[in-house]
């Protein structure tokens, strides 16, 4: 079955927003326990800008799914679904 067909307005709209959508100077504030998850061969957000992510986030964790692209969790939801599992049992608990 196939899926509906996006009106293409809506699917300019996504790409424009995602065109110019920058945080790349403010990604050093984010304070938070954050897993970067990219996959290996990701042409829409190459794996360059998830390290340049992990690097200045404190404390991140950085993890690249071998053999997926832009969609990791659709490509290779059993390996993406056992890195966030990880990052679960490796951050600190709090009450």
């Amino acid at each position: 079955m196939r899926p509906p067909a996006l009106d293409p307005a809506v699917v300019y709209g996504d790409w424009l927003a995602c065109d110019t959508f920058d945080v790349m100077a403010r990604v050093h504030e984010i304070a938070c326990p954050t897993l970067v998850i990219v996959g290996a061969n990701d042409n829409m957000t190459p794996p360059k800008y998830a390290a340049f992510m992990a690097d200045r986030i404190k404390g991140s964790r950085l993890v690249t799914i071998a053999d997926a692209g832009h969609s990791p969790m659709r490509e290779k939801p059993a390996e993406v679904a056992e890195a966030m599992q990880a990052f679960i049992n490796a951050s600190p608990q709090t009450s």
